[in-house]
């Protein structure tokens, strides 16, 4: 409703009748409603708690031992009602005196219909004005102190604290009464390697130069290490003639952690490519090796006994007889055999047919056998049958994690026995390996170079599987993959 035109309920303290009487006349000419008169200054506080009008119109001579302005000191304190004074004199004292009270107006005696509106509307208009702000300044004092972040007001000039909410104690470990009590305590708090970068932002921000929010550490009343981002303006207060940082600092402890753990993840990420680089160029280089030194040893040595045969058979003088020829061919055909064998030892290495034949339960088992054979770590298993749906993917990932597990035994367990147990329970294949060797510690597992463990892990959650290993010392290290089942 507009304020000019509100029909206002309004108590008259006015100790002369004759004037109070007209001053009801007025009221209701200028549309206004009276809410009774009355001449001492106890009536006008007993009426004041009981009708709670609009507005009161203050005589601040009054008979008695309340005078207007005691009156309206005791109203201000109980109810919140505007209060404008009448007055038949305008003294400099009393008005002095009124000031206390906090009052909305004057009017002077004798009153007419203008005068008495418009100081009326002034008073009912500021005091609206002041509702609204004590509501607005309320439901942002609510907000800042349910705020999960730290919000704080600070003279730039004395470091010291205006306002700080109670979020400080969660992101600071100090209470704002510390804040109150320490000027410059945050800046304190800054860890020792951030203060200069801190007072930098600062300095920035005090010459308007850094709009946009910065990031420091702490160090928590705790002892603890803390990551907060603080977003600041710069507010000039007149009425004091002082320069206000209002600041909000957000705790990103924790997004910086993920952003460490994510660039440690990718450092990691990038030496396993170079590693499965550097493994695959080996694996070619043993192969080129084990190629040309045997089989193309192999394969010469056949050659040349093929061709000294050829010889002899053409010579006009040759003795040879059809038994001499046939024992060299079984010679030739035996070196055969060897050479295929040969062949089939590589390919077996590179990818064991029998994953692909038998199933993984039969290539598990044989290449237990043969870690045992090779290492001399006795290797003992339990397998359970090959009745249940596995890819090919999944298979030949499972067992290149137990070879890379049986490699790890091999070179660092320092292991006495090994045990396989393959489960196929609730939907997921679990196969452990556990041996009794000196145990892999936290360290060698977090460790950048342990990337034969990272490419193992790799490996089961691109399955949609899960990779666990751990370690006791001088009882072992166990390792744990479970991998979901393919639907039947």
């Amino acid at each position: 409703m507009n304020l000019m035109f509100k029909k206002l309920k309004i108590l008259i303290v006015e100790d002369e009748k004759i004037i109070a009487k007209d001053i009801e006349s007025t009221l209701k000419r200028i549309g206004h409603e009276s809410a009774g008169t009355v001449s001492r200054g106890d009536e006008a506080i007993k009426q004041a708690m009981e009708l709670k009008p609009d507005l009161i119109l203050m005589d601040i001579t009054l008979k008695g031992e309340v005078d207007g302005i005691e009156a309206a000191k005791i109203i201000n304190e109980t109810e919140h009602i505007p209060i404008v004074y009448i007055t038949a004199h305008q003294d400099e004292d009393t008005i002095e005196k009124s000031k206390a009270t906090n009052p909305y107006g004057y009017i002077t005696k004798p009153l007419d219909d203008r005068d008495l509106n418009t100081a009326i509307n002034s008073a009912i208009y500021r005091f609206d004005v002041e509702k609204r702000l004590k509501e607005a300044e309320e439901r942002y004092f609510r907000l800042s102190e349910n705020a999960v972040d730290m919000i704080y007001t600070e003279d730039a000039a004395t470091s010291s604290y205006k306002y700080v909410n109670r979020s400080a104690y969660e992101l600071t470990g100090y209470k704002p009464s510390e804040f109150y009590e320490s000027p410059g305590l945050i800046e304190r708090i800054v860890h020792p390697e951030w203060k200069e970068l801190y007072n930098f932002c600062r300095n920035q921000i005090l010459t308007g130069e850094l709009p946009v929010p910065f990031e420091f550490m702490i160090v928590h009343k705790s002892g603890k290490e803390k990551w907060l981002n603080q977003r600041s303006v710069v507010v000039k207060d007149k009425k004091h003639n002082s320069v206000l940082i209002e600041a909000i600092v957000t705790d990103v402890t924790e997004r910086r952690n993920h952003e460490k753990q994510l660039e440690s993840t990718t450092e990691k990420l990038r030496a396993l490519s170079n590693y499965l680089q550097k493994v695959r160029e080996e694996e070619r280089l043993h192969i080129s090796r084990e190629i040309h030194d045997e089989l193309g040893q192999d394969l010469t040595v056949l050659k040349m006994d093929l061709s000294m045969l050829g010889k002899k058979a053409l010579k006009e003088d040759s003795v040879l007889s059809m038994k001499d020829v046939v024992a060299e061919m079984k010679r030739i055909n035996s070196s055969i055999d060897e050479i295929v064998n040969k062949v089939r030892k590589i390919a077996t290495d590179l990818r064991p047919d029998i994953l692909d034949k038998l199933g993984l339960v039969e290539a598990i088992e044989w290449h237990s056998g043969e870690f045992e054979k090779r290492t001399g770590i006795k290797c003992s298993y339990e397998l359970c049958e090959q009745d249940f749906e596995l890819n090919i993917e999944k298979a030949i990932s499972m067992f290149r994690v137990l070879q890379e597990t049986f490699t790890n035994i091999a070179r660092h367990a320092n292991a006495e026995s090994v045990k396989v147990n393959l489960v196929n329970q609730n939907g997921f294949l679990s196969l452990t390996v556990e041996d009794n060797g000196k145990g892999i510690t936290e360290e060698e597992i977090e460790k950048s170079t342990s990337l034969g463990i990272l490419g193992m892990r790799e490996r089961i959650t691109l399955l949609g599987g899960m990779w666990h290993i751990k370690g006791s010392k001088d009882k072992g290290t166990k390792v744990t993959i479970n991998v979901p089942l393919d639907a039947v």
